[in-house]
């Protein structure tokens, strides 16, 4: 009886080893296949981020876009509200020297505006605008340096043109006893319109 009983404890043994073997079998694909879905669910998850940063960031570049475009439109309408698209005006430029050489009882104002021409190849305003400009060199004697300062900003609050001083140099009036200036000032300045191309 004890070698029957020893020949069933076996045969029980083996039936246990063999399915103790399945389950470790079994046992080892379910955690393979957790390990290869869950490396698919990360590759995914980080797949998904990555996108997600690259729509981000080009809504952020959209939205920077957006508000250049209104700037520029702000920029452009305060062109337009101050008349500096309107074709150039040589006597109204000039009438307005004169106007601010009395109002400001100048001793002095010698200008030439040389012929409009496009202010540079490289800068292009777009919409069928260009740039186009009017160089005018002064010579003015001065009492001091307050009567340039005040007919620049006089021609920058008067004119239908963008006023941009390109050069100044002041210098001192060799013989001053004389006169009444002790100095004289020589610029270059360009006078900026913005028109539409014809």
């Amino acid at each position: 009886m004890n070698a029957t009983a020893s020949v069933i404890n076996l045969k029980n043994l083996r039936w246990c080893l063999l399915l103790l073997a399945g389950a470790l079998i079994a046992s080892g694909g379910i955690v393979g296949a957790i390990l290869y879905y869950g490396q698919q669910a990360d590759t995914a998850y980080k797949q998904a981020l990555a996108h997600q940063n690259q729509t981000r960031a080009r809504l952020l570049r959209a939205n920077d876009d957006e508000r250049e475009i209104r700037e520029k439109i702000a920029i452009y309408q305060e062109i337009l509200r101050q008349g500096r698209t309107e074709s150039e005006r040589r006597l109204d430029w000039v009438e307005t020297l004169r106007g601010i050489k009395a109002s400001r009882r100048l001793l002095g104002l010698d200008y030439e505006i040389s012929p409009q021409r496009p202010l540079d190849e490289k800068v292009v305003a777009s919409g069928g605008y260009s740039f186009l400009v009017s160089p005018m060199k002064l010579e003015m004697p001065l009492l001091h340096e307050g009567d340039l300062l005040g007919l620049l900003a006089d021609l920058s609050n008067q004119v239908h043109a963008l006023v941009s001083v390109r050069s100044c140099r002041i210098e001192r009036v060799a013989d001053s006893a004389a006169q009444a200036a002790h100095l004289k000032a020589f610029c270059e300045i360009d006078w900026i319109t913005l028109q539409e191309k014809t």
